[in-house]
């Protein structure tokens, strides 16, 4: 019997994720033993998938796709090993989407072949996992979500057919000239942190989004805390300035730019509905309650 799901995303790195898998099927089956293999055909399929896997006495899913693909699965299986606390399943990751972000902030080597090797030596840990409710919806996220312009982005990036290794950084310069900022009320633990016009408000487990914006450089994915940060609603010209510095992190020392950490955070606004993501993928909420689950997931990593 084999004790690993692996959970391919067919539209992952534009429609080439399964031939990827193939790609490193023989070296997965040689370090790991055979797994099932499932080719998704949407994510509501997922949670079925891995609840039959748990049945069958699998312990282990890996999922082969980009970030979405990791949101859709996280979410199934914190909600399996809440229910099943005595039947937990551990989460893997192999990187064949636009974006890597999570497989990058990992340290994952973003080539299959070396992040299988990757994958094969690291260890079992847990760590924190994001949890948003909005409305009447809630979602846990792996990496991170944020609000307002990084929406526009993921919009844009959805909108396109063919996506290659700049089309985020299009995507973003292309927003940015046309964006209008937002005003919100930030809460961090109960406490008024922020009042004013916001280009994006981040709220980061994991370091990078955006296809390698370096947006929270010092998150760290098992501290129990939730990183925030916040670009003010600045010029241009200004903004433009920040997103220069933000590949390597150094954003975080401009002017424009709020950082801080928090248990629990919550944003508000003038009551309209707020574009927002979740480890990419694209969602809307008039207020948004952020929690961090420590020890939510366990990972091989």
């Amino acid at each position: 019997m084999s004790s690993y799901l692996v959970l391919i995303n067919p539209h992952a790195a534009g429609g080439a994720a399964v031939s990827e898998w193939h790609a490193i099927e023989a070296e997965f089956v040689a370090r790991f033993g055979k797994p099932q293999v499932v080719v998704t055909r949407n994510a509501a399929e997922i949670s079925q998938h891995i609840q039959q896997a748990a049945q069958a006495g699998i312990s282990r899913v890996i999922s082969v796709g980009g970030d979405g693909t990791n949101h859709s699965v996280i979410n199934s299986i914190v909600q399996h090993n809440r229910v099943y606390p005595e039947n937990p399943l551990v989460y893997g990751a192999l990187p064949a989407g636009t974006g890597q972000d999570w497989a990058r902030g990992l340290g994952m080597p973003l080539n299959m072949h070396q992040a299988l090797d990757w994958l094969a030596q690291a260890p079992v840990r847990p760590i924190d996992v994001g949890h948003v409710r909005y409305d009447d919806e809630q979602r846990y996220f792996l990496n991170i979500s944020s609000a307002g312009i990084s929406h526009d982005v993921v919009q844009r990036v959805e909108s396109m057919n063919k996506r290659r290794p700049w089309t985020f950084l299009l995507a973003t310069v292309r927003a940015i000239l046309e964006y209008q900022p937002d005003n919100v009320r930030i809460e961090l633990d109960g406490q008024i942190w922020y009042e004013g016009s916001v280009y994006l408000v981040a709220v980061a487990n994991g370091r990078y989004f955006g296809a390698g914006i370096k947006i929270a450089p010092e998150a760290v994915i098992d501290d129990g805390l939730l990183d925030v940060i916040v670009v003010m609603g600045v010029s241009r010209i200004r903004l433009l300035t920040a997103l220069q510095t933000a590949y390597d992190g150094t954003h975080i020392y401009n002017s424009a730019v709020m950082t801080a950490r928090a248990h629990t955070i919550r944003i508000t606004g003038d009551g309209s509905a707020r574009g927002m993501d979740l480890d990419g993928e694209p969602a809307a909420g008039h207020d948004l309650h952020y929690t961090v689950q420590s020890g939510g997931l366990t990972i091989l990593g």
